[in-house]
C-alpha cells in the first residue's frame, strides 16, 4: 500500500444538506472538503454566514459559476441559464465575478473550479445532437459516433477549458469509474471524479482501497448527503466512509486545491 494515496471529498451546488450533515461529520473527524458553490443559489446566499464559517474552519469554497448553466434540454434550465446561449466572454465575466465574490466571503485569492454538470462545452450543438437528445438517445452509441466522426453538422459548441486554464490553478471535470483512477491525472484542468451519489459504503471503500494500491489521487463528488437533492449519498454510508478515512494512516484527505498543489507543486503554488 502507498502511504501517499490522497482522497479529496468534493460537494456540488452549495446545498443545505452539506452544511447541516456533511460539514459537521467532517469537522468531528478532523477532515476538510471542497464545496463547489454556485453563488446565485438561495442555499448559498441565505446561509452566507455558515459558508464563511466553513471556510474559516479549513474547507475550500470552489468556484462553480454564479448561475450553474446547463444544457437547454434539461427540465430545470431556463433560457437565461442555458449554456447553449453562453459565449466565452460571457463565461469569462461570470467566472471572474464569482471569484471576486468568493474572495469577499473567504478572503482567498486562489481556488479551484468545477465545471457545472461536468460539461466543458458552451454554445449550441448541431442538429444531429439536438435530434438525438430529443429522442432520448443522447447516452447511446449513436451520440458517440456523432462526436467521434465529427458528424454534428452546424455545431456551435466551444470548449471553454482554455478560459478555465487562465483563471484557475486546477479544475474538476467529468466523472469516471473507480477502476480508472490514476496516480497523476493527465490534465490538471480536467481532473475526473468518481461519483459518490447513490453508492454504498462498500463501493466507496473499495474505491479508496484501489487508490491506495495505485498510490493515486481519488476525487469523490457528492451532491445531497442523506437527502436534499435527487442525487444523494446515504447518510450512514457517508458517515462510515468518513470514519474509515479518518482512521486510515495510509490515506491523506486533502481539499481539491491542496491535492492539486501536492500533485503539481510547480504549477499550483501555495
Amino acid at each position: 500500500m502507498n502511504p501517499r494515496a490522497m482522497v479529496s471529498l468534493t460537494f456540488d451546488d452549495a446545498l443545505d444538506a452539506q452544511l447541516d450533515r456533511a460539514i459537521p461529520i467532517l469537522d468531528l473527524a478532523g477532515l476538510r472538503g471542497t464545496f463547489y458553490v454556485n453563488l446565485g443559489s438561495a442555499s448559498f446566499t441565505n446561509r452566507l454566514v455558515d459558508w464563511r464559517s466553513a471556510a474559516a474552519h479549513g474547507h475550500e469554497l470552489g468556484n462553480h459559476t454564479i448561475f450553474h448553466p446547463g444544457v437547454s434540454s434539461k427540465a430545470w434550465v431556463t433560457e437565461g441559464i442555458a449554456i447553449d446561449n453562453y459565449t466565452v466572454d460571457r463565461m469569462r465575466v461570470e467566472l471572474d465575478a464569482a471569484n471576486r465574490l468568493l474572495q469577499a466571503v473567504d478572503g482567498k485569492a486562489q481556488r479551484s473550479f468545477a465545471f457545472p454538470c461536468s460539461n466543458p462545452w458552451l454554445g449550441r450543438p448541431g442538429w444531429p445532437r439536438r435530434v438525438l437528445t430529443r429522442l432520448g438517445l443522447d447516452r447511446t452509441r449513436l451520440m458517440g459516433w456523432v462526436d467521434r466522426f465529427g458528424l454534428d453538422i452546424g455545431s456551435g459548441l466551444v470548449d471553454y477549458t482554455p478560459l478555465v486554464r487562465t483563471a484557475f490553478p486546477a479544475a474538476r471535470c467529468g466523472g469516471m469509474a473507480a477502476q480508472d483512477v490514476a496516480s497523476v491525472p493527465p490534465d490538471r484542468h480536467r481532473v475526473r471524479a468518481v461519483s459518490g451519489d447513490g453508492e454504498t459504503f462498500e463501493s466507496l471503500s473499495a474505491a479508496v482501497d484501489l487508490a491506495k494500491e495505485r498510490g493515486a489521487w481519488l476525487v469523490l463528488v457528492f451532491h445531497g448527503i442523506g437527502g436534499g437533492h435527487h442525487m444523494s449519498c446515504d447518510l450512514q454510508a457517508f458517515q462510515r466512509l468518513v470514519d474509515r478515512l479518518a482512521g486510515d494512516p495510509e490515506v491523506e484527505v486533502l481539499t481539491f486545491l491542496d491535492a492539486a498543489r501536492r500533485t503539481w507543486p510547480e504549477a499550483v503554488p501555495a
